[in-house]
């Protein structure tokens, strides 16, 4: 199985990286999952996809978003069956404000599935866990269970307060975690709520996961972000995303 990150910046686009975005073109027969829609989903548009396309999202804000509102172009050629599962306060904002008069023209009109903290779901036989962030508005970790044991924790958009760490403890086969800026940035990470170096390094040891990948970086930072603090040095064998990576896991 691999995944595809689409999107890897946090806030804005920039000259080589979009929004948040992961596809997951085949996780069962005749089903993708998508984490998040930011920018970077409009690279979904003329892709073949399957009969059914489950959109999971962290939070409703606009670079985790904005990219359902090109769901349009994205099955012009390949109708799927779309789902959109979110917390309440995320589909709310998504059916009443970006979805809303006067910002889009057309109305929404996607099968939606409301989250619940330590209500776990299952997805094409996919156990799907979520658990509450830190974060202004509140976010939304991600936990997906496969029926063989495989599992994959999504963390973005959080202060790495380490109140999660819990929750993808217990050696998850992939983590993808977000890291937007270096530890000298910590009153800005603190304010957005956003992470640093030493709250990424501090969720890598709590998961043990066996593959780590830092994303939802700084649009404003031109080099490769995990130079900074010598990311690489601290975790070993982790891969910073960059757009259009594919990872297999």
């Amino acid at each position: 199985m691999y995944l595809e990150f689409l999107g890897t910046a946090g806030y804005h686009p920039s000259e080589t990286r979009h929004t948040s975005c992961v596809f997951l073109p085949e996780v069962a027969p005749g089903h993708s999952f998508v984490l998040d829609a930011g920018s970077g989903f409009f690279r979904l548009v003329g892709r073949s996809l399957p009969d059914h396309l489950h959109i999971f999202l962290s939070h409703p804000h606009l670079d985790h978003v904005m990219g359902l509102t090109f769901l349009l172009d994205v099955l012009h050629f390949h109708p799927s069956q779309v789902t959109i599962y979110g917390d309440a306060n995320t589909i709310k904002a998504i059916r009443q404000t970006l979805f809303g008069s006067p910002l889009f023209p057309l109305e929404f009109d996607y099968k939606v599935v409301e989250t619940r903290h330590y209500h776990p779901f299952a997805v094409a036989g996919i156990e799907i866990e979520t658990h509450p962030l830190t974060h202004p508005g509140g976010s939304n970790a991600y936990r997906f269970r496969w029926p063989d044991g495989k599992t994959l924790c999504y963390v973005t958009d959080t202060i790495g307060d380490g109140q999660y760490h819990h929750f993808i403890s217990g050696a998850p086969d992939l983590l993808i975690h977000e890291r937007n800026f270096p530890d000298e940035l910590a009153d800005l990470a603190s304010s957005s709520g956003h992470c640093t170096t030493k709250h990424l390094v501090a969720a890598a040891h709590a998961s043990r996961a066996r593959q780590i990948v830092a994303t939802h970086f700084n649009p404003l930072t031109a080099t490769d972000p995990l130079l900074e603090d010598d990311v690489y040095g601290q975790i070993p064998g982790i891969i910073g995303a960059s757009d259009c990576l594919k990872i297999e896991f």
